[in-house]
């Protein structure tokens, strides 16, 4: 039997070309595995602990920037009526007041725990205000405007 240079050249390549491909390639992020966890104000939160967390990812007009912020509520009890806000797609953010307002969702916290406000409606548009320079009698826009979905 006869070997040829030439196929034997050939095969050397393509594996050669193949194994450096395959070892450029990222695998994709896994997903935590476990009770999630957040930090709020320098606080742990964890699943574990306190039962499972209800959320909202929120998205800009631009959807290609991920996930910008996250809103979220407690089913433990002992924290009816506080909630969460995470930043720029990670685990910490800030302790909110949460309340439902007819068929909307509303989030509010900042220094007087009423500077800022987020709300989902049913819809999943989600409006960010900013009421911390607010003056008294003047009606606040919303800042920004989100696309959200249920996790």
């Amino acid at each position: 039997m006869r070997l040829n240079i030439k196929n034997i050249i050939s095969t050397i390549v393509i594996l050669s070309t193949t194994l450096l491909v395959t070892s450029c390639v990222t695998p994709p992020p896994s997903k935590p595995s476990g009770p999630r966890t957040i930090i709020l104000e320098n606080v742990t939160y964890n699943e574990a602990n306190l039962g499972k967390f209800t959320s909202w990812i929120c998205n800009g007009e631009d959807s290609d920037k991920g996930t910008l912020l996250e809103v979220g509520l407690f089913s433990n009890a002992d924290l009816h009526g506080a909630g969460y806000i995470l930043f720029d797609g990670g685990y910490t953010g800030q302790l909110t007041k949460y309340r439902r307002e007819g068929v909307n969702n509303r989030w509010d916290w900042g220094p007087n725990d009423v500077d800022y406000a987020f709300i989902i409606k049913p819809d999943g548009t989600g409006f960010y205000y900013d009421f911390s320079s607010s003056v008294e009698g003047v009606p606040v826009t919303s800042k920004e405007v989100y696309e959200c979905i249920r996790k």
